[in-house]
């Protein structure tokens, strides 16, 4: 019997890896984390203490009806076309598993997040790719994706508003424009750092039934460990989402600190803002360096660096983290999450004495 694993597409990710830094002799503790991008300025009060007072000696909610209404409530959605998840990578997998199987055809924006189509892999489905790239400062024309998924007959498209890695603006009226043209076929639309971007009004904004918006808590909460994030979909959808998995597929943890998380607003709009005077004065500093990072509207940025795998293992080295972009499809670029000032410091500081 042939137990050979499958081909899979490239999945790399941000965030520590030990072996790694035990290979590299560096301690977890001295390492300043910029490969990922969560609120730096999180989690709130109101939601640690929403983890603290979770009963952990009961089962979850199999549906999280309560984090559901709440959600639901805020979105002016019924009930039934809400589905909180552990985090957006569950709800991809889950949702390919509900919309996606042999014959069907995605097609994907690209660069991405590798989790879809890792996810519609599985399936048997056919993936596509349109992309953009540097030349164009990786700006998506969301008219030529419309034209392209036209042309291959795709059955979903999917995209990021803001795009990753390089957190270019998606405006939620062009993606109206590109579901309206795409009428019949489904739009999944990754919104898991809008309401850290400059577009955050976006997330209020409606659009065509034929959009499956999927958000993420966890940026913005700074509460990545827990894994929450919640999909609006037509009630069909989510229904047969919510089939595709198994049950208590979210903790107690989870619900809580999400039901909390919900109603801080205020928490929220105040991070954004010390982001994005973050992400600018992070931009300056490696204009000064002499390095050109692209413009963007979310709490991370990418640049050029030649060889951006060496770039990172010699910054790691120095105990900064980056994320370089190869599982992205860009090899000579770095991304960096935005941070507060002595963080920035410290990351200018290492990419000075590697650039000398």
């Amino acid at each position: 019997m042939d137990f050979a694993e499958p081909r899979q597409p490239l999945r790399v990710h941000g965030g520590i890896d030990l072996a790694e830094l035990k290979a590299l002799g560096v301690s977890p503790a001295e390492v300043l984390d910029l490969s990922v991008n969560v609120n730096p300025y999180g989690p709130s009060p109101a939601v640690m203490e929403a983890i603290r007072a979770a009963r952990v000696d009961q089962y979850p909610d199999p549906s999280a009806v309560a984090v559901r209404e709440a959600i639901a409530a805020r979105a002016g959605v019924p009930l039934e076309q809400v589905v909180f998840g552990a985090g957006a990578a569950d709800l991809l997998w889950t949702l390919a598993r509900a919309l996606l199987s042999p014959g069907r055809r995605l097609l994907i924006v690209e660069p991405a997040f590798s989790e879809l189509r890792a996810a519609a892999a599985q399936t048997g489905a056919d993936v596509r790719a349109w992309r953009t790239g540097p030349e164009q400062e990786f700006r998506i024309d969301l008219d030529a994706v419309a034209d392209a998924a036209l042309e291959v007959r795709a059955d979903l498209v999917a995209l990021c508003a803001p795009s990753s890695p390089a957190g270019a603006p998606v405006a939620v009226h062009d993606v109206a424009h590109l579901a309206q043209r795409l009428s019949g076929k489904l739009v999944l639309l990754d919104e898991s750092f809008l309401a850290l971007s400059d577009r955050a009004e976006d997330l209020a904004r409606p659009l065509p039934e034929n959009v499956l918006r999927l958000r993420s808590l966890t940026k913005a909460h700074a509460i990545p460990g827990l894994r929450a994030g919640y999909l609006l979909a037509p009630t069909a959808i989510a229904r047969s989402v919510e089939r595709g998995r198994p049950a208590w597929s979210t903790s107690s943890l989870a619900q809580a600190a999400a039901l909390t998380a919900l109603g801080e607003e205020a928490f929220v709009e105040r991070s954004r803002l010390r982001l994005r005077a973050d992400r600018e004065a992070i931009a300056a500093g490696l204009q000064a360096l002499g390095l050109r990072p692209i413009p963007s509207v979310a709490p991370y940025l990418v640049f050029p660096a030649g060889d951006a795998a060496a770039l990172r293992r010699r910054l790691l080295a120095r105990g900064v983290l980056v994320r370089d972009c190869a599982s992205f499809g860009l090899p000579a670029f770095v991304r960096v999450a935005a941070r507060p000032a002595a963080d920035r410091a410290r990351l200018l500081n290492a990419l000075s004495e590697e650039l000398r």
